[in-house]
């Protein structure tokens, strides 16, 4: 069996006999078979021209106008000396902006299947691809995962070249490069390297490219599988690298320099590297004044605190330190899990369960009917649970209280993993105690200090110290944030004189 359908076939080159070369793209693509495929043949003269795409992913009026009807009035290419000859026609008579010469069956084909037509001529060993594509897409909508109160209020959609060009009207610079190249070897995917030349650190994009070029999958659907192939932990529960719907916040990143990836059909686009603060920072944190950022990033991380450690804490305090809990209160919880019957940790992990279960399916379910899990969250599993002594009242506050917090954070990924972080806590609670917590506490902080994206500390530029902004956890007047983020290039022409190295 062949390495990849038609193999032979992509292997070829284009040939000079016109039968020959359509012969050969008539089999990769599976015509007549396959009735998307198009092939439009037609005389010029005496001369034979066809034009080869799929239809719906390139736009026919397009060819009809500026390939067919050019050819058709433009002067008959024997008489101009032109027979078989690809550059004069592309250079006299196509009327579309960017062409390109090719030779090979191996770069026609992805072209063609990509919305581009592919023009080839009898009597010439080249084809021209035109740039013709223009497949339904969705239009620049809001974020929806990261609405903002202020700033702008447009995000990411699945065309890739609108995508590109919505970073590119941030940075406006000359010095924004974009590269592009596919991952996987049997269906390839489109892959743009966004980053700043001179601004961002060029070990780290070639890195970038080496993990991109390694990738040996048959196919990467979308930015969440990419993301998985360029981790450098992939056992980590945090994620290593910053999924975004806002161009606005990409285009921040590659001010700073990092590097920014956008795949074809993916609404984000992936930055890296990052640290953990860029996972907890909004979006509008920057478009506000500073005292009403720092408030809200305060409560935030106050937020996540409450998410991660409520639970747990709430288990080692009533199973095995109540001495450190007022009497009044001890006794209003004694009575309040008097008809309890299960432990408290059955109890924390069936509302838990129950609070995870009625996030998932509100997110599944149509809108029409979502409000309907708000009514049975309510009176099923919190009133009718405690009026049946299932579960105690204060508890209903305390996974409350937890939920609150985890949807405090900005990040998805990462509200994920602090879940899967509580539940670890939990357990080593219930088994040790607030000693458990503690302990568990200190693997996770020791893993998190352990980890590195792209070669960047995870926990920087708190551990280890580095220079930086005062835009960390407290976030101060933009006039006194004059220094560039640590991992650009020391040589950065974004830096200060002062700052740039020797």
């Amino acid at each position: 069996m062949p390495d990849r359908p038609h193999a032979e076939q992509l292997h070829q080159s284009i040939q000079k006999q016109l039968d020959q070369s359509l012969e050969a793209l008539k089999v990769i693509l599976n015509y007549p078979r396959n009735e998307d495929a198009q092939f439009r043949e037609y005389r010029v003269g005496s001369m034979r021209v066809c034009a080869v795409y799929i239809e719906g992913m390139a736009d026919e009026e397009r060819i009809a106008e500026f390939v067919l009807h050019a050819l058709k009035g433009g002067p008959n290419p024997l008489e101009a000396g032109a027979s078989g000859d690809l550059g004069w026609i592309d250079e006299h008579l196509i009327e579309i902006a960017q062409t390109k010469r090719i030779t090979e069956n191996a770069e026609a084909v992805p072209a063609i299947l990509s919305g581009m037509t592919c023009l080839l001529v009898d009597g010439s060993e080249e084809a021209l691809l035109l740039e013709t594509r223009n497949y339904p897409h969705r239009s620049v909508e809001q974020p929806t995962t990261e609405a903002v109160v202020g700033g702008p209020h447009e995000g990411f959609n699945e065309h890739f070249r609108t995508n590109i060009s919505l970073v590119r009207r941030y940075v406006q610079s000359p010095e924004l490069i974009t590269q592009k190249m596919t991952v996987g070897t049997r269906i390839p995917t489109q892959i743009a390297i966004l980053y700043l030349n001179g601004v961002a650190n060029e070990k780290c994009v070639q890195e970038v490219k080496r993990r991109l070029m390694c990738i040996q999958a048959a196919k990467v659907g979308g930015i969440g599988q990419l993301q998985q192939y360029l981790e450098d932990r992939p056992y980590a529960l945090l994620p290593q690298m910053l999924e975004t719907e806002r161009p606005d916040r990409a285009a921040s990143c590659l001010e700073d320099g990092q590097i920014v990836l956008i795949c074809e059909n993916s609404p984000y686009a992936l930055i890296a590297p990052v640290t953990i603060f860029h996972l907890i920072h909004a979006s509008d944190d920057s478009f506000m004044r500073w005292q009403y950022g720092t408030t809200l990033r305060v409560i935030r991380m106050l937020g996540i605190l409450v998410s991660l450690l409520l639970p747990s804490l709430y288990i080692a305090v009533t199973h095995y330190h109540t001495h450190l809990i007022p009497m009044s209160l001890l006794t209003s919880i004694a009575e309040s899990r008097t008809n309890v019957p299960f432990p408290i940790l059955v109890e924390v992990l069936f509302m838990e369960f129950s609070f995870y279960l009625l996030n998932e399916a509100g997110m599944r379910t149509p809108k029409q009917i979502g409000s309907a899990f708000g009514i049975i969250g309510a009176l099923v599993l919190g009133q009718a649970a405690v009026s049946a002594s299932v579960i105690s009242p204060i508890l209903i506050i305390i996974i409350a209280l937890t939920g609150l917090g985890s949807y405090a954070i900005p990040n998805f990924g990462f509200g994920v993993g602090l879940m899967l972080y509580r539940l670890l806590l939990v357990l080593l609670s219930a088994l040790l105690g607030i000693y458990g917590v503690i302990l568990g506490s200190f693997l996770i902080f020791a893993q998190l200090c352990s980890m590195k994206s792209f070669g960047v500390d995870y926990l920087s530029p708190v551990a280890p110290r580095r220079p930086h902004n005062p835009d960390i956890l407290v976030r101060l007047p933009v006039w006194m944030q004059k220094r560039l983020l640590f991992f650009a290039s020391p040589d950065s022409w974004m830096r200060p004189r002062k700052e740039r190295s020797r």
